[in-house]
């Protein structure tokens, strides 16, 4: 309380003795302007006046610093509140970061507890089974420790007897796929070759006529090629009369899925063209649900087909030892 009464006291204090010594030069110049005559009192009255003029002056200097010193002041309590603000902001955002950090740890935490629980377990049900496999071999030696030579022998025997027959019937099953296989692609030879002839006796006029009309799909012969990479599929016509001169593959709503290039290829009477995986599967399988395939033959887009056949047709010029390979 005392220092809270002392400070506006001392303050007063203060400003009258800063204003003491103005109003005794006030009052003397006053005082002999009132009672000197003549030049003396004009002199008088000049130095009065001048005394207020300057009072006046010094109290406007001292009201005009204490408004800029406030102002500067109130600026500077402004930045200091601002960046005692900024700092607690950051304060805070460490704060909450490091609550994150630790909820994030503490999640780890339980996940490894959890893992090492499960880990626990699995080696508990582990040595479960090791223990019974140990005690399975106990008894197997047991039993084998008591069985006779001439039993251990005649078991022998029942697995040599056994494992000739397996190896005997996979070498016939092999035979006979094999020999399946062959009698497949001469069946497909066979049927080739039946309608290149049947194509090849064919008159002009039904040529022209049914190139104007065509009915059905056109069958088109064909080879898968990979080199590592992509997959490639060359079409050729079974008719020499027909020579395709684009290719294109459709999905479901009627999209494009792969399309040849228009750029001169390197035997005419084929079309390449580049097919993604989907299509390869496609060609592999003999699924043609999802997709449609087409060809170009005299500026008309024709549904065509790929020949059914057990065995792929493997084309020697483009193969690459490196990678390559050819499925049906």
């Amino acid at each position: 309380m005392g220092n809270e009464v002392s400070v506006p006291a001392r303050t007063r204090g203060e400003r009258l003795g800063t204003i003491a010594p103005w109003l005794v030069c006030l009052a003397a110049f006053g005082g002999g302007a009132i009672v000197l005559d003549g030049l003396e009192r004009a002199i008088m009255v000049g130095a009065f006046i001048a005394s207020c003029l300057g009072s006046l002056l010094a109290v406007s200097q001292l009201h005009r610093a204490l408004l800029s010193m406030r102002r500067w002041m109130g600026d500077r309590e402004s930045a200091l509140g601002t960046f005692a603000d900024d700092r607690a902001a950051a304060v805070a955002r460490q704060f909450q970061w490091a609550v994150e950090e630790l909820v994030s740890a503490r999640a780890e935490l339980r996940k490894v507890e959890g893992l090492r629980v499960q880990a626990e377990e699995r080696a508990a049900i582990a040595a479960n089974e090791a223990r019974r496999d140990a005690e399975e071999l106990r008894a197997a030696r047991e039993k084998l420790g008591a069985m006779d030579e001439s039993e251990v022998d005649r078991l022998h025997e029942k697995l040599e007897q056994a494992e000739h027959a397996a190896r005997d019937e996979e070498r016939d099953r092999r035979g006979a796929e094999r020999r399946a296989r062959v009698a497949e692609q001469q069946v497909a030879e066979l049927t080739r070759t039946l309608r290149l002839v049947a194509s090849t006796v064919s008159s002009g006029s039904d040529t022209l006529a049914s190139r104007a009309t065509p009915s059905g799909p056109l069958a088109l012969d064909w080879t898968l090629e990979f080199d590592g990479s992509v997959h490639s599929l060359r079409l050729r016509s079974t008719s020499p009369e027909v020579r395709p001169r684009n290719a294109r593959v459709l999905d479901g709503r009627g999209q494009p899925v792969a399309e040849s290039s228009n750029a001169r290829q390197r035997r005419p009477a084929q079309v390449v063209l580049r097919i993604p995986q989907s299509v390869a599967a496609a060609v592999e399988s003999g699924d043609w649900s999802a997709f449609r395939l087409e060809v170009e033959v005299d500026e008309v887009w024709r549904g065509a087909v790929l020949v059914d056949r057990a065995q792929p047709v493997v084309d020697v010029e483009v193969m690459q030892p490196r990678a390559f390979r050819v499925v049906s």
